[in-house]
């Protein structure tokens, strides 16, 4: 009984997969849905019908690749976007870049700063390209009814109306549309209904665009091309002057269209050989340094390429300048810490200048198979900064504005301040000011209520506000708050406490190593300039022995003075400077005019010298600061120069003095 049961069994399982094997034949040789069409439960296309759907779906096959082109070009849109909101000319750049002037061949900025000075982050989503697909199938479906005049002359009879109505899907490695637009074929008395003309193309569409929304996203969030701006206005600063020592005595001068210029090209080749990592790149070892890591995983098959070019809308402004002129500063236009610094400067000058830049990047993505999608973004420096990010809070002046006068959002204010261990702690008795550009409104003060000190207040509708409190010892606080909004009405200020340090300051000899005392025919002098805040507080030994500091990091610069034990005398000298500026307006393309300077520096004896110093970066920690313990300021000294050649190296050597193996930062 037993092998007999096994035996049905295996004659069982052998029906089945008999059945199986003759329903898959039967699907693919047709006999299936012949089946069914005789039963009347479906029905399939004539063959005289197939010409007609096999034209439609070749057509809209077409205007499918037309679209995915389109949009891959413009940055994901078919129909470019459109800023109702003008430029000026301090925000020059439009919302969409045009590539080759005066063409058709633009593409979409997925961020820009608008007309109105607010930065806008627009990445179009892949239902927003979907869509974009189905509107230009939509309005170009016509045409493919229109070329069925051909099957009309052979004696076709075709009836539809309507509109179309098109579905587009994304994939990463395909794009499927389907045009639901009913449409009755007839010929030699027959008659079939076509509903859905359904096509499927590959293309890397989803997977490009997914890159390029990762792309945006790491450039909007770390700020990379910013970052690596500034990098080339450091490194190029012999060529586009920024920030350095200028060997020599007299003023150093520069021409501000020649420097712009050079700042352009120095942009172009260098966004040019910008790459992003972990794609098809053949990557020079000197070039590491302009690699972006922005993407997740590798994507071999995808390369990306960056590109500015010049003549594209640009902003720079460079800070101070003297129409056409970039002065640098001497002896005679010098100031510092006391007075008696600036006769230790004869012979160097040095040049800060402020930028502010704008310009356009096109980023571009292209597959193996050369499929190229691609947008641009724009790059803003903002007072040798890279961009403030949008919830940062902006610095707005005191200016009395009648906006003051209409205000209509209720806002509660809480104050407070940190204890030593960094927690916040209520704080009373704070002055609050509302601050909408470029007005600024006084509300009144914190008072305590129900333990908390707060203040209730009507402030002026305005899109990123700015509410400020001060109060005697602490740091001025700031909490950005748009009151155009319904849900927002309460606000927290909280105050960085100022805390005061007693000062020590030791001499570190860098001929001996030794440690040792300031002489009494030394001056010594820190500038101490918060890298975050608006902070700026200076130390002058032996005149002050503590000073005031906030948490955070710190640019720090150190200068040590002292009385030659001998008299130091420079030459007499005669120095001309000469630059060529161009003329203003269309004229300046081809003249230029040589601007020459003369100065002369008169002999000097010199009764103090600088003989030592640094600069460098330091942070101080709340706990630091909140100790009872002492600063200790370190300094490092040369010997007494005995001529202006030392004097020169001396000069020298405080920038670089951070790197000496005998430098200490500050101790407490």
């Amino acid at each position: 009984m037993q092998k007999k049961g096994q035996v049905t069994a295996f004659i069982v399982i052998g029906l089945v997969i008999l059945i199986l094997a003759v329903g898959v034949i039967a699907v693919k040789q047709g006999y299936l849905n012949k089946a069914l069409e005789k039963l009347g439960l479906i029905r399939t296309t004539p063959e005289q019908v197939d010409p007609v759907q096999d034209f439609l779906e070749s057509c809209v096959k077409r205007i499918t690749t037309e679209a995915v082109d389109l949009v891959g070009l413009q940055g994901g849109y078919v129909n470019l976007p459109e800023d109702p909101i003008p430029n000026s000319q301090f925000t020059p750049i439009n919302e969409n870049l045009e590539i080759i002037p005066d063409s058709n061949l633009k593409t979409a900025l997925w961020f820009r700063e608008r007309g109105n000075g607010i930065q806008v982050l627009e990445i179009p989503s892949k239902q927003k390209i979907e869509t974009e697909l189905e509107d230009y199938v939509n309005v170009n479906f016509p045409v493919c009814l229109n070329n069925l005049s051909y099957f009309t002359q052979e004696g076709y009879l075709l009836q539809g109306s309507g509109t179309p109505k098109t579905e587009a899907t994304i994939t990463d490695n395909k794009v499927r549309v389907s045009v639901d637009f009913p449409l009755t074929v007839s010929r030699q008395n027959a008659e079939f209904g076509l509903e859905k003309h359904s096509i499927e193309i590959e293309s890397n569409l989803g997977e490009l665009h997914s890159l390029a929304t990762q792309i945006m996203q790491a450039q909007y969030e770390q700020t990379f091309l910013e970052n690596k701006t500034l990098n080339m206005l450091v490194a190029y600063d012999s060529e586009v002057p920024y920030s350095g020592i200028d060997i020599g005595c007299g003023e150093k001068i520069w021409s501000k269209p020649e420097t712009i210029l050079k700042l352009k090209n120095i942009l172009h080749e260098n966004i040019a050989v910008t790459t992003i990592k972990n794609t098809n790149i053949d990557l020079k070892q000197e070039l590491e340094y302009l690699q972006f890591d922005a993407l997740k995983g590798t994507h071999n098959d995808v390369n990306v390429n960056l590109m500015y070019i010049p003549n594209w809308p640009t902003l720079v402004e460079i800070n101070p300048s003297e129409g056409n002129i970039l002065r640098g500063n001497s002896i005679t236009r010098s100031s510092g810490v006391a007075s008696s610094l600036i006769s230790s400067f004869v012979c160097l000058g040095d040049h800060r200048f402020i930028y502010d830049i704008k310009y356009p990047v096109l980023i571009t993505l292209k597959d193996k198979d050369g499929f190229i999608f691609q947008f641009a973004t724009e790059v803003i420096i903002d007072n040798n900064q890279p961009r403030i990010n949008t919830l940062e809070v902006p610095q707005i002046p005191d200016i009395e504005n009648p906006i003051c006068q209409y205000p209509q959002k209720d806002l509660l204010i809480a104050t407070a301040t940190y204890n030593n261990e960094g927690e916040l702690i209520p704080l009373t008795d704070v002055n609050l000011n509302f601050k909408c550009s470029p007005a600024s409104c006084p509300l009144g003060q914190s008072s305590q209520n129900y333990n908390e000190p707060t203040l209730k207040a009507k402030v002026p509708l305005c899109v990123n506000g700015i509410v400020e409190g001060r109060k005697p010892g602490y740091f001025t606080g700031k909490s950005l708050f748009s009151s155009n909004q319904e849900t927002n009405d309460e606000v927290l200020v909280a105050l960085e406490p100022i805390y005061t340090k007693k000062v020590n300051v030791k001499v570190i000899d860098k001929n001996t190593g030794e440690v040792r005392d300031p002489y009494e025919s030394e001056q010594i002098s820190f500038q101490f300039n918060h890298d975050q805040n608006l902070y700026l507080i200076n130390y002058i030994y032996p005149d002050q022995n503590e000073i005031q500091l906030i948490i955070g990091d710190y640019n720090i610069d150190s200068y040590l003075i002292r009385e030659p034990t001998w008299p130091v005398t420079t030459q007499k000298q005669e120095i001309e400077n000469c630059v060529d500026t161009r003329d203003p307006g269309f004229l300046g393309l081809f003249k230029s005019t040589q601007h020459c300077e003369k100065a002369e520096i008169p002999s000097m004896e010199l009764s103090h010298v600088l003989t030592g110093g640094a600069k460098f970066t330091h942070s101080f920690t709340r706990e630091e600061l909140a100790s009872e313990k002492e600063l200790t300021l370190y300094i490092l000294s040369d010997d007494l120069p005995g001529d202006l050649e030392s004097m020169q190296k001396i000069q020298i050597a405080v920038e670089v003095n951070k790197d000496h193996p005998l430098f200490r930062e500050p101790e407490i």
